[in-house]
């Protein structure tokens, strides 16, 4: 898999970084339900599959692509996801001693 990569100063000499694996747009062929309080589900609304359809085709296009390099004003602006597992990696690097000083997965899944 290729990842696209994020990268920031910090500020404090170090470079911090996060890998992500871009996802592309679900099939919303698939089918699209919502929860229901009673723990029961019913059938999305075409508005709600429009809404889900613009949503995840922002969440797409503001990803950085595999094989792309992004910088961001600060560490703040790196993009994340939840959890995810080795979807997303993040890395910090000290640029004076030339080092990486982590590396790690993002969460369990």
């Amino acid at each position: 898999m290729a990842y696209g990569r994020n990268y920031a100063f910090d500020g404090q000499g170090k470079v911090v970084a996060t890998y992500l694996i871009p996802f592309s747009n679900p099939s919303l062929d698939e089918g699209c339900e919502v929860m229901l309080d009673n723990f029961e589900s019913r059938p999305c609304t075409q508005s709600e599959i429009r809404e889900l359809a613009d949503s995840e085709a922002s969440m797409v296009e503001s990803q950085t692509p595999a094989g792309e390099v992004r910088w961001h004003d600060s560490p703040k602006g790196l993009p994340f996801i939840n959890d995810g597992g080795c979807t997303q990696i993040n890395v910090e690097y000290d640029i004076a001693a030339h080092r990486v000083l982590t590396v790690e997965c993002n969460g369990e899944a």
